[in-house]
C-alpha cells in the first residue's frame, strides 16, 4: 500500500509541475512503472528544466536557419550536377531557323525576233545551312517581230519586171539588141529559214537592132529567149525586214531571132540547157508581202551560130534587172 501511493504521489507531483512549467519548460528522459512480483517498481526518469523564453525563441531561430541553409545547399549541389551534365558534351537541342525574302522584276527584251516580257523571282533562303539563292520565271509573253510572222509563212509567190540586155555581139562586133522586157513568176517552198526551193519561169525580150546601109544593112528583131528553171534562193539575213538573198537556178532555154538581109528574113530557134545566178534585196512590207531590186545573169547553152548567119559562134548571155514583189501564205 505504501508503494503504491508513493507511484501515485509522485505521478500528482509531475502533473502539477507540468501544469507551473508551461511551455517554459523542458523535460528529458523516460520513467516507467513495471509490475514485478514483489510488487511495482519505477524504473528510469524524467527531469524537467525550466527554458527561459528567450532561449526558445533562440532554438526555433537556429532550426530555421539550419532548415534554409539546407535548402540553399540541395540548390547549389543540383545547379552543380547540372554544369557537370552539360560538360559531359550532351546534344543541344537544334533550332532550325528559315528566312526567306522574294523579289519580282519585271523584263521586256526587244530584238529582231519580236517583244519578249516576262518575270523574274529570285528567292533568298537562309538556314543553318547557309544562304541560298534561286531564280525562276513566272511568266513570260512573245510578241513576234514582222520578219519572224513572215518566217512563220512557208510558201512565196512572186512576179518580177524590169530590162535585159542581150550580152552578144555578131561577128562584125555589133550588138543584136538594145535593152529589152524581162518579166519573170517565182513559187517558192521554204525549206528552212534560209533556203527556199521551187520552180521560176524567165522571159527575156530585147528590142530590134539595125546595123549598116544598103546591101551591108543587117537586122535583127523577134529576139526571144524562153526560160523554165528549178529554183532555189538563199536569204542571207532571213530575220530583218531588210533582206539580202541569192536566187540561183538551172533548167532549159529555148531562144529564138530572126534576122533580115537585102529584104530576106532569116531566123531560126534553139533549145539548150540554162542557169541564172544572181543577188537580190526585198523589204519586209508586212508579214505577206514584200517588194524588192534583183539582178540576174542568165546563161543559155544556145550558140548563136544557131540562130544567124552572122554569128560568132558565142553561147548566149543577158543582164537582168528586176522589180519583184510578192506575197507569203
Amino acid at each position: 500500500m505504501k508503494i503504491h501511493a508513493v507511484v501515485i504521489a509522485i505521478v500528482l507531483l509531475l502533473m502539477v509541475s507540468l501544469a507551473f512549467a508551461g511551455q517554459n519548460t523542458v523535460t528529458y528522459g523516460e520513467v516507467a512503472v513495471v509490475n514485478t512480483p514483489n510488487g511495482a517498481v519505477v524504473a528510469g526518469e524524467q527531469v524537467t528544466v525550466p527554458v527561459a523564453p528567450a532561449q526558445a525563441a533562440a532554438q526555433h531561430k537556429a532550426a530555421a536557419v539550419h532548415k534554409i541553409n539546407q535548402q540553399k545547399a540541395a540548390t547549389k549541389a543540383t545547379q552543380a550536377a547540372n554544369e557537370a551534365s552539360l560538360k559531359k558534351g550532351e546534344p543541344k537541342l537544334k533550332v532550325n531557323k528559315t528566312t526567306t525574302t522574294t523579289d519580282v522584276y519585271d523584263m521586256s527584251v526587244k530584238n529582231k525576233y519580236g517583244t519578249t516580257d516576262y518575270g523574274v523571282v529570285e528567292k533568298t533562303v537562309t538556314n543553318p545551312q547557309g544562304k541560298k539563292s534561286t531564280s525562276g520565271i513566272v511568266y513570260s509573253s512573245y510578241d513576234p517581230s514582222k520578219a519572224a510572222r513572215a518566217n512563220a509563212k512557208k510558201m512565196e509567190i512572186s512576179i518580177a519586171g524590169g530590162q535585159t540586155m542581150l550580152y552578144n555581139k555578131d561577128n562584125r562586133g555589133d550588138r543584136y539588141a538594145t535593152n529589152g522586157l524581162a518579166a519573170s513568176l517565182s513559187a517558192l517552198h521554204y525549206m528552212t529559214d534560209h533556203l527556199a526551193v521551187g520552180v521560176d519561169y524567165m522571159m527575156l525580150h530585147p528590142r530590134e537592132k539595125t546595123h549598116g546601109n544598103g546591101t551591108e544593112q543587117r537586122h535583127y528583131h523577134g529576139i526571144y529567149a524562153h526560160n523554165i528553171s528549178l529554183a532555189g534562193e538563199l536569204t542571207l539575213n532571213p530575220w530583218d525586214s531588210f533582206q539580202v538573198y541569192l536566187p540561183m537556178g538551172v533548167g532549159m532555154m529555148n531562144a529564138r531571132m530572126k534576122t533580115v538581109v537585102n529584104g530576106s528574113d532569116d531566123g531560126d530557134n534553139k533549145w539548150g540547157a540554162s542557169m541564172y545566178a544572181g543577188v537580190g534585196a526585198k523589204y519586209n512590207i508586212t508579214d505577206c508581202l514584200f517588194a524588192g531590186l534583183e539582178y540576174r545573169y542568165a546563161y543559155g547553152w544556145i550558140s548563136d551560130k544557131d540562130l544567124t548567119p552572122f554569128h560568132k559562134e558565142r553561147n548566149l548571155q543577158f543582164h537582168n534587172v528586176l522589180l519583184r514583189v510578192g506575197m507569203r501564205f
